[in-house]
């Protein structure tokens, strides 16, 4: 798929750990899928980019423990103009966290936070990515924003992204936002219960076939877990944790996938 038809998608997803010993324990023996590869940064830092059943689709990265900010997902929207967006982002009431850097041969992106504080890097692309037709096990299949009022947010991401957007009332979980690029779905959106304890933030799905086992695994090695597999009607399964250094994602299945 071309950096063109990427527009808009998610595209990349980087661990940002406070322990990376602890993450990449517990990622490779989750996801044997993966191929982690130490890359230089020209830095201190050393970059552990993630390469799932043939596809490079993120990258997992040591923070510091002492700097405040627990560790957590972020992902890339690639767009035509990372600074263009930046700007729209402010101008939206968005922040402006990481001004845009350029990576040679990678390209450029900044780190934004909308006006409820999730926050995720448009990424203006210069190299080939590519995004999976039909997902599988360990790839990133989905994106969702948990924020207390997302609905209010629907315009912050038509503005900087060129997102359209739906909502759609659930039986027990309040209204889901659907966010779509043309007729294509590219992420969702769902409030926050009024009590509930965790920052506005964006959540990435990872793919797995043997979803039921594979959530077992990662209680097993020492994963939080917030919502136990359970279906989603007409869709697939689903089951939502955190990593043992406290990163939020869910695991995800098509219905047509055996478990």
């Amino acid at each position: 798929m071309t950096a063109t038809h990427l527009l808009g998608r998610f595209v990349w997803h980087d661990l940002m750990t406070t322990d990376l010993t602890r993450s990449l324990a517990f990622y490779s023996e989750l996801f044997p899928e993966w191929s982690l590869r130490k890359l230089p940064t020209g830095g201190e830092v050393v970059y552990h980019s993630i390469r799932a059943n043939g596809l490079d689709c993120g990258g997992i990265v040591p923070i510091s423990a002492d700097g405040g900010i627990p560790s957590h997902w972020l992902g890339y929207v690639a767009v035509d103009d990372c600074s263009a967006a930046v700007r729209r982002a402010e101008l939206a009431g968005g922040r402006c966290l990481v001004p845009m850097m350029s990576v040679p041969g990678v390209g450029k992106f900044a780190v934004v936070s909308d006006p409820q504080g999730a926050i995720l890097k448009p990424f203006q692309v210069e190299r080939s990515l590519s995004a999976p037709v039909d997902p599988l096990s360990g790839h990133f299949a989905w994106d969702e924003m948990l924020a207390p009022n997302v609905s209010s947010l629907r315009r912050f991401y038509e503005t900087v992204f060129g997102w359209s957007s739906i909502e759609t009332p659930l039986e027990s979980a309040g209204i889901y936002t659907m966010f779509k690029v043309g007729e294509q779905n590219v992420a969702g959106g769902l409030s926050l219960p009024k009590d509930a304890e965790h920052p506005a933030h964006w959540m990435p799905y990872l793919y797995a076939d043997d979803l039921d086992q594979r959530s077992s695994k990662a209680t097993s090695l020492g994963a939080t877990t917030f919502v136990p597999p359970q279906d989603i009607p007409g869709i697939g399964r689903f089951a939502v944790h955190a990593d043992p250094t406290g990163a939020s994602f869910a695991l995800f299945r098509l219905m047509s996938q055996s478990t």
